[in-house]
């Protein structure tokens, strides 16, 4: 009996799930505030370019669509990451069917959404959402490759990877990772002697080369900014077992031991059958993993560092407990993954943790606007025009709480905004009312007397969420603020400024 092709697309029952779950992070991404990074990456978004001191520009270019498509509002800045993960799981279930069979590629999509680091990280927007969304595109494309031998997938893959470099540039790891699962697979040798496989490399190249450009033009900053977090100051193997123990967490207790036993499972199988599915998914992570676990030997891996490996991560698990054949412990993993998710939205929505507010996380997207709007009185109040801060944060979350109803610009790391005009000298040559966090500022302006005249203390302003105090800012009048434009000098002070 000849076997049935695998399906397009899941269940209603999946996707019912996914458009359910779709509708829920939308809802949160309209109610929740942003938090620093998305709002300094929204800065990104007025000026769309093809690159950035920190990042990769792909961020800013699905903020700018989404502040087109919905307005300059948190859900339009966020609009795009809910969307992605919606599209992703749908390509992660067609991506695991070709590779295993539906029952596997169900409970990955299932096990995907449940976990922390996928469930909260696609409320919000950073470089990551779009790093995981075309990591998991060039893995649907591959196994697309892989079940029909259609060589011109070769070039849906060099597209999907070239955009994962725009993403982020640790989409070259999976770029590594496809060559090595290309040369350990016999069967997959073939394929280096196709100009298929070199023209999608060539796609992949090629629209990366803007960022290239853009980086030889400017100093190389962004890459000189990216490369030097991989240089490490001590052996320090505590740091493996702290990301160990966090991407556990993050996937969820029991999700992420599976995920964890499929990855030793399916090397072990690898070593009795090289042309498995479990050798493709291991080969194409390889790369990152390993990159990862080194660079633990020395300096910290942030917790966000390792999502492109959820869509491989969410197969492996669901492949894991498959085998395992234990209905009980299946439903256990799912009740405790979306009862953490549950428990983390309604955080986000309303905080409630019996925690300093100060270090909740959920605190930090409460209170910016109304914090603006009593800027704008202090700004009467003191005789001042504009805004001035001292740190990345405070400039992008002021940003956004204000709006146009004052000028903002950071008097020091100019070499962050280069993208955008010089402030108006106009403006900045009258007074401005500084702001940083209550037990920063007084050091932050003695470190920094080049770049003003004097400084007077005004008073000090909260943000608060309802009658809760989160965080107490001190403000001061500053006169004669030197501020410039952006210098792209990798050997200069970043935390100067420049007149």
């Amino acid at each position: 009996m000849p076997l049935l092709p695998t399906p397009i697309l899941p269940s209603s029952r999946i996707l019912y799930l996914i458009g359910g779950l779709t509708a829920l992070r939308l809802f949160l991404a309209q109610r929740a505030g942003l938090v620093f990074d998305e709002a300094y990456y929204r800065l990104w978004s007025l000026a769309p370019s093809f690159g950035y001191y920190d990042h990769a520009p792909m961020v800013a270019w699905w903020i700018a669509l989404g502040r087109n498509i919905i307005g300059d509002n948190s859900l339009g800045v966020r609009l795009l990451a809910p969307l992605s993960a919606a599209i992703g799981s749908i390509l992660l279930w067609r991506t695991a069917a070709l590779l295993f069979n539906t029952m596997i590629a169900d409970r990955a999509v299932i096990f995907f959404n449940a976990m922390l680091i996928v469930s909260l990280g696609t409320i919000v927007i950073t470089p990551d959402i779009p790093s995981v969304f075309f990591w998991g595109l060039t893995l649907w494309a591959l196994t697309e490759l892989r079940a029909s031998n259609y060589a011109s997938w070769w070039l849906a893959i060099g597209m999907a990877a070239g955009f994962g470099l725009l993403s982020k540039y640790s989409g070259v790891f999976l770029g590594i990772g496809i060559l090595f699962w290309l040369a350990i697979v016999p069967s997959q040798r073939r394929w280096f002697i196709k100009w298929q496989t070199w023209a999608g490399g060539l796609l992949a190249i090629g629209l990366f080369c803007p960022v290239l450009i853009w980086n030889a033009t400017h100093d190389f900053v962004s890459f000189a900014k990216q490369l030097g977090r991989t240089v490490g100051e001590e052996f320090n193997p505590s740091h493996f077992f702290e990301m160990i123990g966090v991407q556990w967490l993050l996937m969820t207790p029991i999700i992420g031991i599976f995920a964890f036993i499929g990855i030793g499972q399916s090397i072990i199988s690898i070593r009795r059958h090289i042309e498995s599915s479990q050798t493709f998914l291991i080969a194409t992570s390889l790369p990152f993993m390993t990159y990862l676990a080194l660079h633990s030997l020395h300096d910290r891996v942030n917790g966000n560092w390792p999502a492109p490996l959820m869509p491989t991560l969410s197969i492996l698990a669901a492949w894991a407990i498959v085998q395992l054949n234990s209905p009980r412990l299946y439903q256990w993993s799912i009740a405790v993954g979306y009862g953490l998710c549950a428990v983390l939205f309604v955080e986000i929505l309303h905080p409630y943790f019996p925690i300093d507010p100060s270090r909740n996380p959920a605190m930090l997207t409460q209170g910016w606007l109304e914090l603006g709007d009593e800027l704008i009185a202090k700004e009467k109040e003191t005789g001042t025009t504009w805004v001035a801060t001292g740190t990345y944060e405070h400039t992008g979350a002021l940003s956004f709480a204000l709006r146009g109803k004052s000028e903002i610009a950071q008097i020091n790391e100019r070499v962050r905004y280069g993208f955008l005009p010089a402030p108006d000298p106009n403006v900045v040559r009258q007074p401005a009312l500084f702001i940083d966090w209550q037990n920063e500022g007084a050091g932050f302006l003695a470190n920094h007397k080049d770049c003003y005249g004097t400084a007077e203390l005004v008073g000090t302003i909260s943000r608060k969420f309802e009658d809760t105090v989160i965080e107490t800012f001190v403000l001061y009048r500053l006169t004669n603020v030197k501020i410039g434009p952006a210098v792209y000098d990798r050997h200069a002070d970043p935390s100067a400024c420049h007149s």
